[in-house]
């Protein structure tokens, strides 16, 4: 699945040098749609957490292979998720720095700071 890594990074590359600008209302809007999909993600990537584990699917040798599929599938839905919700970040990092609100971002306290520069209310 593609999660928009290499496009959200291109888009950023673009900012930085210059080549992707725009206006501050518009980033804002933007980056401040992003963000809210990257925080709607949060709870999805609790949900699939609890799947990295499963009980009760008894001790025959085929139960434990299903067991074991489905752990690795919710392995994989977990930084599927993570994955796009990094995206999601640096999309909306990438705006911001295309209208000058931003010079960079620092992964530590991106999400924080990338959402009082998009004027998102603060939960």
């Amino acid at each position: 699945m593609n999660t928009g890594e290499a496009t959200a990074a291109e888009l950023y590359r673009q900012a930085r040098t210059g080549v992707f600008r725009l206006d501050t209302a518009t980033a804002r809007k933007c980056a401040a749609n992003f963000l809210r999909f990257a925080d709607a993600l949060d709870p999805r990537i609790a949900d699939s957490h609890a799947a990295h584990t499963l009980t009760g699917v008894g001790d025959f040798d085929s139960a434990h292979q299903l067991r074991a599929g489905f752990e690795a599938k919710a392995h994989a839905l977990t930084e599927t998720l993570t994955a796009l919700q990094d995206s999601a970040v640096q999309l909306a990092a990438a705006h911001l720095l295309a209208a000058g609100l931003i010079q960079a971002t620092d992964d530590t306290h991106a999400r924080p700071l990338l959402a009082a520069t998009a004027a998102l209310p603060t939960p």
